[in-house]
């Protein structure tokens, strides 16, 4: 017998009509609504009385760390993207471990080898086609590959790490500068995007949205990630050879961009962003943090972090390689 006991509306006025690509892409996940949400979640629920980042990672990570009331303490990286070998943690200490740019996931897995899986956090934000592994949460970032309003997501079998009880309700107050990019150009809602950022930044943990946990059921992944590998694989076999880090790129991988650290003299940044080639800065508040000359610092201040996402082929691919005007 059917069950018409639900209160779901029938008619009215239409809505935008978004396809079910993918319904179960959040199933046994718990939904927060962003990153920074998620580590706080995580941090919350246990008793660590220090937590080690690494200094080359953005400040929503300390300041998730900082707003739970965990200490903080930073690690190097070698030029390999692993943790400094000599770092131990004690028992009552926990580690992040970032999977750079979708492309370190040897590197996570070599590091968190070193760690207990009960103290380690895998941040996958810039990854979001990796795995989650055996660890005390792998926490991801989807708006940074997809057309969202906000979103994280956090894989954990620690029975005291719980969903939130209460949902982000204003999603759709931070959809202004998604809906103008498909109008305008993206310089037009700039200002717009850094607002939404801002009110991120400032939320209280809750779960996700609906708004944004259907505009995931809608993103077609497998497109996705085959169009990103594409790109990247691309770029690699043209620019390998003048970058200074040593990456492994195969069909394997999606990547969030291409991390180019040129050996020889290119277009600088500023040049990108004067042709509309919107290269972000991975990140400047880490210069505070580490010493002039290091790793860290080269990648804040040299590196190139080239867009190689599904929105491009390989014209686009052969337009920025040819902007980079490489000497």
């Amino acid at each position: 017998m059917v069950d018409f006991c639900n209160d779901q509306a029938i008619g009215g006025y239409q809505e935008l009509e978004l396809p079910f690509i993918d319904s179960n892409v959040l199933n046994g996940v718990v939904r927060t609504n962003s990153a920074r949400s998620a580590i706080k979640l995580v941090l919350s629920s246990l008793d660590a009385n220090k937590v080690w980042l690494p200094a080359y990672t953005c400040e929503a990570v300390v300041e998730a760390a900082k707003d739970v009331g965990v200490p903080i303490e930073f690690y190097k990286l070698d030029s390999n993207f692993e943790v400094e070998p000599l770092l131990q943690l004690k028992c009552d200490e926990l580690i992040l471990i970032v999977d750079y740019f979708g492309l370190c996931s040897e590197a996570v897995q070599r590091s968190r080898g070193r760690f207990a899986h009960g103290q380690t956090i895998v941040d996958c934000c810039q990854s979001y086609f990796s795995e989650p592994t055996e660890v005390l949460a792998t926490i991801y970032s989807p708006r940074k590959f997809f057309g969202l309003p906000d979103g994280g997501l956090l894989y954990s079998n620690n029975p005291r790490i719980k969903p939130p009880e209460q949902r982000d309700e204003s999603s759709e107050s931070r959809m202004g500068h998604l809906i103008s990019r498909l109008t305008n150009s993206p310089e037009a809602a700039y200002q717009q995007y850094l607002e939404a950022e801002q009110a991120i930044s400032k939320l209280p943990v809750e779960g996700m949205s609906r708004l944004t946990e259907r505009l995931l059921q809608s993103v077609d992944y497998q497109r996705a990630k085959t169009t990103r590998a594409r790109n990247a694989q691309y770029l690699h076999e043209r620019l390998a050879q003048y970058n200074q880090l040593n990456l492994n790129i195969d069909e394997t991988v999606a990547p969030l961009c291409y991390p180019f650290l040129p050996s020889v003299k290119t277009t600088s940044k500023a040049g990108l962003i004067k042709e509309r080639v919107f290269v972000p800065t991975y990140w400047p508040e880490v210069l505070g943090r580490v010493d002039e000359g290091s790793f860290e610092w080269d990648l804040v201040t040299n590196g190139l972090f080239l867009p190689c996402d599904q929105r491009y082929n390989e014209e686009d691919m052969d337009r920025l390689i040819s902007l980079l005007a490489i000497k």
